[in-house]
């Protein structure tokens, strides 16, 4: 029970750079702590390690054009990190839909940009359609990858449990992401049990790789009440944490399914687009 559609374009093995980005996202997920309260699924309590959620995010949907290539995408985002970013911009990363395990291949990839908060983040548009260079940008990589942002899809994240993500391993990672709602009569409390149950499990069983995941609540009138992302440093640490959850994880699940309905997971392969401490 990990859900989330989560995504962002990423090229084969590389992320892939969408354009028509503004200043893009960022998702420094390091450790959180969360428990649900109504409409949140996070309390405030903070470690010494640990930030407090909710945070921003926005997702575009993106298309391949008709130059899209490894080669054009690298210079892509190469060319992007050069421009005026927000310093409302967190972190922009890149999802890629594996072909056979998502129903979104049809989409070519998702951007995701982390903002500072929402109010920065429209601040940030606005300084992004009036900057000449980020157009010019914009307009000369529409054949390479064209990301819709006449419907951009806000969303308030949190990040519930200890990360054993380092930096780089945010450069190229796999992402799996859940669709849920809840059932009759089931709220984020539910879900706030169902997590804290979740996370003596992963304590228990710790993962192979690196790993982390996020819950994510819309800011718009969704189909979903909420997305689980899982994110795994690569496939065969994605693998294994699943053949651990198949394992040991199923009563933990069974009271998941009592709290919500969810579809997936869609996988992708996903990467680092722009950061601000190594643009």
């Amino acid at each position: 029970f990990n859900s989330a559609n989560v995504n962002i374009i990423y090229l084969g093995e590389i992320i892939t750079m969408n354009k028509h980005i503004n200043k893009i996202f960022s998702f420094f997920i390091i450790l959180f702590l969360v428990s649900c309260a109504e409409n949140e699924v996070v309390e405030t309590n903070e470690t010494e390690e640990s930030n407090i959620g909710p945070f921003y995010a926005e997702f575009l949907a993106c298309t391949a054009g008709p130059d899209f290539s490894q080669e054009n995408v690298t210079s892509m985002v190469e060319s992007f990190n050069e421009l005026n970013i927000s310093e409302s911009v967190w972190w922009v990363g890149g999802y890629a839909p594996i072909q056979g395990q998502n129903k979104y291949a049809g989409i070519n990839g998702w951007w995701e940009i982390d903002w500072e908060s929402k109010e920065a983040a429209e601040v940030a548009w606005k300084e992004w359609a009036a900057d000449e260079d980020a157009m010019a940008w914009d307009e000369s990589t529409n054949s390479i990858i064209d990301c819709d942002t006449s419907n951009i899809l806000p969303w308030n994240y949190y990040t519930p449990g200890t990360s054993t993500m380092e930096a780089d391993d945010w450069l190229s990672f796999t992402t799996s992401t859940f669709e849920c709602n809840f059932n009759d009569g089931k709220t984020t409390d539910d879900l706030r049990a169902n997590v804290q149950e979740f996370n003596k499990w992963v304590e228990e069983n710790p993962s192979p790789g690196a790993y982390t995941y996020a819950i994510y609540l819309p800011d718009y009138d969704a189909e979903q009440d909420f997305l689980w992302l899982n994110w795994h440093g690569d496939m065969d640490t994605k693998v294994a944490g699943d053949k651990s959850w198949a394992e040991t994880g199923q009563s933990i699940q069974a009271k998941f399914d009592e709290t919500a309905t969810c579809t997936g997971p869609d996988v992708y392969n996903s990467g680092q687009i722009y950061a601000p401490q190594s643009s």
